[in-house]
């Protein structure tokens, strides 16, 4: 294979990976509302959670929305910019999906808290 072809099967791979992280995104942010269920116990425990606040679970929702909307516009501009410059796009793909899951990661710590 030459550079070209490499090149091309590289952001075609990129592009895949893209679309993963798409789907999983949309999975996750649907599956994020369900963390309504968090506040069943407030007002039935003397200790409550943090999530019993209702100014902090809709900022750490919303938050957490729009921190993947911002990763589904930004990952698309840096494999254009990677294929571009020669340099391997599919490694910025692949970062989207790592940043998507400390997101998740973030926002279940947050909502335990």
């Amino acid at each position: 294979m030459n550079d070209t072809s490499t090149t091309r099967s590289g952001t075609a791979a990129a592009w895949v990976i893209y679309v993963l992280q798409l789907l999983l995104s949309a999975v996750l942010a649907l599956l994020a509302i369900t963390s309504v269920f968090m506040t069943d116990s407030c007002g039935s425990v003397s200790d409550e959670p943090a999530v019993c606040d209702t100014d902090y679970f809709g900022a750490v929702l919303f938050g957490y929305w729009i921190a993947l909307a911002v990763l589904l516009v930004l990952v698309p501009i840096a494999i254009v910019r990677a294929s571009r410059r020669g340099r391997p796009a599919w490694l910025r793909a692949l970062g989207g999906i790592v940043v998507t899951v400390a997101l998740t990661v973030g926002f279940v710590m947050l909502m335990v808290r």
